[in-house]
């Protein structure tokens, strides 16, 4: 049994901090602001990656920071990520946290030490979601097979490193769902950081939004197929890989926005009649914000939305991912006369302070003392 007092000398850790700031960053920056005094380590980082207010924070990185193209083409070295993470050195830690969704929760800790791993997902690109991500890179038939051998290996890695772990927090029910049939442990269930202040409801005008990332397991096709059919108004904020196509097949109801700044988004969040997510996430922030703004959430009954949405209340469920069901879903929802003041206040539970109150408790207490 550890004696040391808890955090002790604390290390927090996360996966590269490369590309886009999303839900996993948010839990990174909550707990560096719980202790501004930690030690910080990632795989890779890309300069400029960082916020304003994290700017003068070391972060402590791998080799594949100084191979060719580290921080720009990281995922080409994913086979080399569990010997990178390894060869970091810990051993001085008595406190390991880390923000994980890749392979970053794979450290060798001090046989003594106290890791605990806030799981965002098992990586989903070598477990159930290992073909999704190989149609939407066009991997032809050899790559194809070439990358299930790695992730193959990978899968063996990934299983093995889950032992190292003394404690899963995960993202939502389904998160932890696929923690137990991955890694054949449990979780306890913290909600990711949110801030519910951010939005205000000023209103509804007659339209429905839909924001975020557009990679085809989004579901923004689905929503921009609805809408038109029904004809109703849809206003789609957000940019990526499908855009153009998505621009192109949208109706005249359907104003599409490309990337916008914060206000902009601010503004159609807080005026719009509902928020429209299709997709099957393993959280999903975005529906916690349109929810704290007093907005409902139509959603595709699946992943963190069954966490999120409770239905006829703050939001409806689509029981499949068709076109009929979200049609069907949206007619629902305006039968409802919607309290926005009730669906703000059912926000409040994923808010950011809830959250650090509730991770520094799980930090500072190890589950096996």
């Amino acid at each position: 049994m550890s004696t040391f007092p808890h955090p002790g000398n604390l290390a927090i850790l996360s996966d590269q901090l490369a590309g886009s700031i999303g839900g996993a960053e948010s839990v990174l920056f909550a707990a560096m602001d719980m202790y501004p005094d930690a030690d910080l380590y990632t795989t890779v980082l890309r300069d400029g990656f960082l916020p304003d207010k994290y700017k003068g924070r070391k972060f402590n990185t791998t080799f594949i920071q100084d191979l060719p193209w580290g921080t720009d083409k990281y995922k080409a070295y994913l086979p080399l990520m569990p010997i990178a993470v390894e060869y970091l050195n810990l051993q001085q830690y008595d406190t390991l946290f880390s923000s994980h969704h890749s392979m970053i929760k794979g450290v060798i800790p001090r046989p003594d030490a106290y890791h605990v791993c806030y799981c965002h997902s098992p990586a989903r690109y070598i477990w159930d979601m290992f073909w999704t991500y190989s149609d939407l890179n066009e991997f032809g038939p050899l790559k194809r097979l070439a990358v299930a051998a790695m992730s193959s290996s990978l899968r063996t890695w990934d299983v093995t490193s889950s032992n190292r772990v003394d404690r899963y927090l995960a993202n939502s029910s389904f998160t932890a769902q696929r923690i137990k049939k991955y890694y054949n442990r449990d979780s306890e269930i913290l909600y990711p950081p949110v801030e519910t202040t951010k939005f205000n409801n000023e209103g509804e005008d007659d339209y429905y939004l839909i924001a975020g990332r557009m990679v085809a397991y989004k579901g923004f096709e689905l929503a921009i197929d609805t809408f038109n059919e029904n004809g109703k108004q849809l206003v789609v904020i957000g940019n990526g890989p499908e855009y153009n196509k998505l621009k192109a097949k949208a109706k005249p109801n359907i104003k599409m926005l490309g990337r916008v700044d914060e206000a902009t988004l601010k503004k159609h969040m807080n005026q719009c009649k509902g928020f429209i997510f299709p997709g099957k996430e393993d959280f999903g922030i975005v529906m916690a914000e349109a929810q704290s703004a007093g907005k409902p959430v139509i959603a595709l009954a699946a992943g963190g939305a069954l966490d999120i949405v409770d239905r006829g209340l703050t939001g409806v469920l689509a029981p499949e991912y068709t076109l009929e069901s979200f049609k069907a879903a949206i007619v629902e929802a305006e039968a409802i006369q919607w309290n926005a003041h009730h669906i703000a206040q059912s926000a409040k539970q994923f808010d950011i302070e809830n959250f650090k109150s509730q991770l520094k408790n799980y930090i500072e207490t190890p589950a096996y003392l």
